[in-house]
């Protein structure tokens, strides 16, 4: 049992950052098609388990929730474009929305640890929100319209109350 949990947080982990490469290196040139793909093989291989599908699903509901609102968030204020093109520039990308999904099927996998700690999600979130919208910025997927600095501080703001919620809603369902 213990190694089929390793393995499953590995196939887990690694849907994931396959998600991830697909959905911003998909948007920089373009090309949605290879986010989905990734997207639905995370979700076909995490959501075949019937023990956690409730609260995967809840918690992907959240997150999409938490996506829609604080990317959407940046593009009206204006602090950030993304590259891709779309039909409706003023909500965040459907690429984006499908990164939160992926994101929010790690929650009860091989993020589960994060509950290790009650400070564990902000503090994770707040330093790896902001590191990843960098990434995404070096990449090509989105570009900074404002001060970097302030920006990254409202990211981390943003993904360490996001993180802290899913977490929980998360814990809750453990329990």
């Amino acid at each position: 049992m213990n190694n089929l949990f390793r393995w499953s947080t590995l196939i887990n982990a690694s849907l994931f950052q396959a998600t991830w490469f697909a959905c911003v290196l998909g948007s920089a040139k373009g090309l949605l098609w290879p986010a989905f793909a990734c997207c639905a093989a995370l979700a076909s291989y995490q959501l075949h388990n019937k023990r956690r599908v409730e609260s995967d699903l809840q918690l992907v509901a959240l997150s999409v929730l938490l996506g829609l609102m604080v990317d959407t968030l940046w593009l009206q204020l204006g602090f950030l474009q993304f590259t891709d093109p779309r039909p409706v520039t003023a909500m965040s990308p459907a690429w984006i929305m499908l990164l939160w999904v992926g994101f929010a099927l790690t929650i009860n996998h091989s993020l589960s640890w994060i509950n290790a700690h009650p400070l564990l999600p902000a503090v994770l979130g707040g330093i790896g929100g902001p590191l990843s919208y960098l990434a995404g910025e070096r990449l090509g997927a989105v570009t900074f319209t404002t001060n970097v600095t302030a920006l990254m501080i409202y990211i981390g703001i943003a993904w360490a109350i996001s993180l802290t919620l899913l977490a929980l809603v998360a814990k809750d369902k453990q329990n």
